[in-house]
């Protein structure tokens, strides 16, 4: 997705048709959970439009598709020589502009390969880039320690 697109959220006309776009926000959901994390956070944002959805909603959705054929190559490492268990994660501060909550992400890997991942928007309103991390960091911890 472009950087900046929850900014820009309130623009376009409502579709007046959405059965396309919610049949392919739900592949997208399913594609970031199964195999690919890189789209987990656009198919969230999308996923958010989903009962109104915008024109500039479906361009958005169609270029994460185009990212998709574009990578249809790429492939989730499920082994390697590292033999830890090494957990990322990041975070922004207040992302959404609507509601001013910021957004988590995660992978964690095992043995090179990726376990588990997530991204999604915290629980509380953080009131700073710390605190956003802060709360990000004891996500993963509560993930690594399931």
């Amino acid at each position: 997705m472009e950087q900046g697109f929850l900014r820009y959220e309130e623009d376009g006309k409502l579709l007046e048709d959405a059965t396309k776009f919610r049949s392919a926000v739900g592949a997208l959901m399913y594609i970031a959970v199964c195999a690919r994390p890189e789209i987990m956070t656009s198919a969230a944002i999308l996923g958010r439009k989903f009962s109104a959805p915008s024109e500039t909603d479906y361009i958005a959705e169609k270029c994460v598709i185009r990212y998709l054929i574009g990578t249809r190559d790429w492939r989730l490492n499920l082994g390697g020589e590292n033999s830890g268990l090494i957990a990322y994660s990041d975070s922004d501060w207040a992302g959404d502009t609507r509601t001013r909550k910021s957004t988590t992400g995660f992978v964690v890997f095992y043995s090179g390969g990726a376990l588990s991942w997530a991204s999604r928007r915290q629980d509380c309103v953080t009131l700073s880039t710390l605190e956003a991390e802060y709360v990000a960091l004891t996500e993963t911890c509560q993930e690594v320690i399931w």
